[in-house]
């Protein structure tokens, strides 16, 4: 690879139709983790009129068919988690998978997936935060006691823990200024989503360094993902349809494919992605629209090696 930059896969998750099967994810996972690609991410939705799969679920049959790419969720809705729950599943796959997992976490989803959750909208920072409080306890020491606004607990032990230490990478996802915030100073970096230009990421970017540096941090520790969503082909039309299809059924017909995707043939995908890396981009995590081993395999020959 060209590039020292991480690309990773975004593991299609939704579906207008019916679902791809196991052994078409299995087979997608198993020619990732050949290529040599550094990792496959995840998405999260609790609610939605489309199939949404389970994040961990997904992740975990990942974790059995592969034995050296990361894994990631780009990015999990954690306000809405239970954070015992999360570090006991996060620990027990880190473990498992010989300490590949990365968590990228987020304040939550939309509204209306809080009140069935039993998670008030005005309460989300505060469980978010309170919630990598927990979790990271859990992962780190023999014994907790913790008594917070959420959760209370007195001299509980879980095991195993994570097999990274001292815990498994955590990245925020989000756009706000709080958010670019807490990935500098309680995290381990920041995830960009699938829209948005070069420019803007730089200047997100280039506001988390500056947070990291108030904070007593080097920024270079950090990393600084970009979600993108990607049809390689020579017929470029055909491309953007398919994209258009796949994220319209997802986020809705305001998505803007034209200006948040790449498509086409390899040259042209390089291209749209190497403006994100020049404005700083450590972590890309590219989106096919369905979990296809010749999609994949284009990324990683005639995309990946055109990348600087």
């Amino acid at each position: 690879m060209a590039t020292i930059a991480r690309v990773g896969i975004l593991v299609p998750g939704s579906f207008a139709g019916t679902p791809p099967t196991l052994s078409e994810f299995t087979a997608f996972f198993q020619r990732a983790d050949d290529l040599g690609l550094h990792s496959l991410w995840v998405i999260d939705r609790i609610f939605h009129t489309v199939n949404v799969l389970d994040p961990m679920t997904l992740l975990t049959c990942a974790a059995t068919v592969t034995s050296r790419v990361r894994l990631g969720t780009s990015v999990l809705l954690f306000a809405l988690r239970n954070p015992v729950l999360m570090a006991k599943t996060t620990a027990t796959l880190d473990y498992l998978s010989g300490g590949r997992l990365i968590l990228g976490v987020s304040l939550g989803g939309r509204d209306n997936e809080f009140e069935p959750l039993g998670v008030s909208m005005q309460q989300r920072v505060s469980r978010l935060r309170e919630n990598l409080t927990v979790m990271r306890k859990l992962w780190t020491e023999p014994q907790v006691t913790f008594h917070g606004r959420h959760y209370h607990m007195d001299n509980v032990s879980m095991e195993p823990k994570p097999l990274q230490k001292p815990g498994i990478p955590i990245l925020m996802g989000g756009r706000a200024d709080a958010v670019l915030k807490r990935s500098a100073e309680e995290a381990n970096g920041w995830i960009a989503g699938g829209q948005g230009t070069p420019e803007a990421f730089r200047e997100a970017w280039q506001k988390v360094c500056g947070y990291a540096q108030a904070a007593g941090k080097a920024p270079d520790a950090l990393d600084a993902g970009k979600l993108m969503y990607i049809s390689v082909g020579e017929d470029r039309e055909r491309c953007r349809e398919q994209l258009r299809a796949f994220t319209h059924a997802y986020y809705g017909p305001q998505f803007d494919v034209d200006a948040n995707c790449a498509f086409g043939p390899p040259e042209v995908c390089a291209a749209r992605i190497q403006g994100f890396l020049d404005a700083g981009a450590k972590t890309i995590m590219l989106g096919p629209t369905w979990p296809d081993v010749e999609q994949v395999s284009r990324i990683a020959h005639e995309v990946v090696p055109r990348l600087q």
